[in-house]
């Protein structure tokens, strides 16, 4: 996939000459030629990085640039400044303002170039480790969670074999094993008190908790590698009647990975020892899928070809299992 660039510059021959250039160095540019434009195109087309000209009659590159990073989505997105020449208090505003660096317009489109790329390079790698920060907060997660060391990796399991099952190509296959294991990182907000409670939560442990598909949605939006999957973390929890959370969406209007991870997360919570009861059996938990998709809950072409996936329980896992559940799997 090429970088994406916002190029926010008045119409100038320079600008065009550094868009074509670009271009041809294997960059996708967009151009913006004032503040309003430019926030709509950096929230629309997510760049990888954007040149801010000190050019704009209606705002100082300062002030685009402050607002610009206002925006959560834009907090890993580099931001440079240009102007013609810099003064003696320039770098000190352009990191006050947010800014990634702030330059001399550059000698040459080479010249240029080569600073530019030097900075992809940057944010390509600052994607990456913030990917495996937030890694590292799920598999956290799923160790605190009792007895439920490697949740992701089960869940991962039966959520691939029903991707298979609806013909998933390599890319939705790789977007669903990831919001796999991030799709509760957002519990990383929730108290532990609550995440481990052995009981029922009351009204109030039960809208924190609901609260974490937005949290997770948030933590994850900066990262653009990981956008398209943040419908499937926010609306893992909603239900085919309208009836889930946090949007109430109905039906098809819920993502199908979503509706594929929640059957997946039931299944493996259903059949996994918890601190107020012991694991079901494969069968037991097949019958309470069949019987929340009968009250409007789940998606009923999902629970049906997941139980026709897991018909001899070829991936039902022996790990975290109460004797009565090893023995049906054996």
């Amino acid at each position: 996939m090429n970088p994406a660039i916002l190029l926010v510059d008045v119409v100038s021959t320079n600008r065009d000459e550094l868009k074509s250039f670009l271009r041809t160095q294997n960059c996708d540019v967009v151009t913006s030629q004032d503040a309003e434009s430019a926030v709509i195109c950096c929230r629309r087309m997510q760049p990888d990085l954007v040149l801010l000209y000190d050019t704009l009659p209606d705002i100082s590159s300062f002030a685009l640039c402050r607002r610009l990073k206002e925006d959560p989505l834009n907090q890993l997105t580099p931001v440079v400044l240009l102007k013609p020449s810099l003064g003696q208090w320039d770098i000190h505003r352009g990191q006050e303002a947010g800014a990634t660096d702030i330059w001399a317009t550059p000698s040459s489109l080479w010249d240029a170039l080569q600073r530019i790329q030097t900075l992809l390079r940057l944010k390509a790698y600052m994607d990456e480790q913030a990917k495996s920060a937030l890694f590292s907060m799920a598999r956290s997660i799923d160790s605190k969670r009792n007895l439920r060391n490697g949740h992701s990796d089960l869940l991962m399991a039966y959520a691939e074999q029903l991707g298979k099952s609806f013909s998933f190509g390599e890319e939705d296959m790789q977007e669903l094993r990831i919001a796999c294991w991030l799709h509760d990182v957002g519990k990383f907000a929730v108290p532990e008190s609550i995440l481990l409670k052995p009981g029922p939560l009351d009204a109030a442990e039960t809208q924190i908790m609901r609260e974490h598909p937005i949290i997770g949605e948030t933590i994850c939006a900066p990262i653009k590698s990981l956008r398209p999957i943040l419908p499937v973390i926010r609306h893992h929890h909603e239900k085919m009647d309208g009836s889930g959370y946090p949007d109430g969406l109905r039906g098809d209007a819920i993502p199908l990975k979503a509706r594929l991870l929640q059957v997946a997360d039931i299944y493996d919570a259903l059949t996994t020892d918890r601190p107020y009861r012991g694991a079901l059996c494969h069968e037991e938990a097949l019958q309470i899928l069949f019987s929340e998709s009968e009250k409007g809950w789940l998606d009923a072409s999902v629970v049906l070809k997941f139980s026709r996936v897991h018909k001899y329980d070829e991936f039902f896992p022996m790990r975290g299992r109460t004797m009565l559940a090893s023995y049906f799997a054996q």
